[in-house]
């Protein structure tokens, strides 16, 4: 009569054991920085190519939305490294700063090229 209750401990502090021992792979936001960084990049890049309007129009798209995917993971990794913005103090060494002053050129660059679009 002892064994099933035994059984059923058993059971659930061997599922308890399995997920706390889980390696569990750590996220790193500086790597997605880095790919919306590169994506925006490579769609400015190929802007001019762009034959279409709607192409065109699809392409700015994408830049503004990975431009507002890095700044949202701006704006999480600052919040979660608090008060430690300047690179020297930051966890990631990264400097914060230098990196939204280049998405802001980005920005600045997709704007530029929303403009000629609509001149056209």
């Amino acid at each position: 009569m002892l064994k099933k209750p035994f059984h059923i401990f058993a059971f659930f502090y061997l599922l308890l054991f399995v997920e706390f021992a889980y390696p569990h792979s750590a996220h790193d936001p500086i790597k997605d920085i880095e790919k919306y960084d590169r994506s925006v990049v490579e769609r400015q890049a190929s802007f001019q190519t762009l034959e279409s309007s709607p192409e065109r129009m699809q392409n700015l798209q994408d830049q503004v939305d990975r431009m507002q995917r890095k700044l949202l993971a701006l704006r999480n990794l600052m919040a979660s490294d608090y008060p430690h913005i300047k690179e020297k103090m930051s966890k990631y060494k990264y400097d914060y700063m230098d990196s939204v002053d280049e998405v802001l050129t980005q920005l600045k660059t997709t704007l530029k090229q929303t403009d000629s679009l609509l001149d056209q």
